[in-house]
């Protein structure tokens, strides 16, 4: 099984397409920051607040790791390579080899985005005259997006081996919550709060402007829609096989 998850995270970083899910990664807390001008109004704000505020988009990395997460399935599936890894591997090796290696990748990968979302955020502070201050909120938000990773990566997993299609999947884990989701939190919050990437998103910033779960009851749903899909998708690959 070692060796199997150790083939998964060295696919998950060959070949220049993987730079699309390198890109999303950094394009995504981009677009939240920008999506919501009052991100980048600090004025007569803190240093502490401030970065608190800044850092806030690192929530939705859940989106990034949910497209690293569905990239380790479904790039097998776009170039027809899936038989083959299910002849060599078997099927319950591969499903777990790939579920572990998404959230192994998942996981580097944020951790580099935080890096250096964060040097970013300290040149930002410093040209407003402020400094990073990475109080206990701050470090909230970084753990919570953390955790947000390892669950949206076998969100996305799952749902890649649910569609068995690349582009799909790409649907699914990037267009619906940054359109769909988004849309529905500024017209619809209380049904919003209940959608998996705003869930996962609430573990960084719970209750962000009343409008997302608190933290427990986020950790809660957001551990149920990852279970939820992760058993989907082995019954209906189990079912297609047998």
């Amino acid at each position: 099984m070692t060796g199997v998850i150790r083939a998964e995270v060295l696919r998950l970083f060959s070949g220049l397409s993987v730079l699309a899910v390198y890109l999303v990664a950094v394009l995504v807390p981009v677009y939240v920051l920008l999506s919501d001008g009052s991100r980048v109004e600090l004025d007569g704000l803190g240093s502490a607040a401030a970065t608190v505020r800044v850092l806030e988009p690192l929530a939705w990395s859940v989106i990034s790791a949910a497209f690293v997460g569905a990239y380790a399935v479904t790039r097998e599936y776009y170039y027809t390579s899936m038989d083959r890894t299910l002849t060599s591997v078997g099927l319950r090796r591969a499903f777990t080899g790939k579920l572990v290696a998404a959230v192994i990748v998942a996981l580097m990968l944020s951790a580099c985005l935080f890096a250096l979302w964060t040097a970013g955020v300290a040149a930002v502070l410093l040209r407003q005259g402020l400094s990073l201050a990475l109080t206990p909120d701050a470090w909230r938000i970084y753990a919570g997006a953390l955790a947000g990773s390892v669950l949206g990566a076998l969100i996305g997993a799952a749902i890649g081996w649910i569609t068995r299609n690349y582009y799909v999947t790409a649907i699914l884990v990037l267009v619906f919550p940054m359109a769909v989701e988004f849309a529905l939190l500024r017209t619809a919050p209380e049904i919003a709060r209940f959608s998996p990437g705003l869930v996962i998103a609430a573990l960084s910033v719970p209750e962000y402007q009343g409008r997302l779960l608190g933290f427990v009851p986020a950790l809660g749903l957001g551990v149920l829609w990852a279970a939820g899909l992760v058993a989907v998708a082995w019954l209906g690959r189990r079912r297609s096989i047998a």
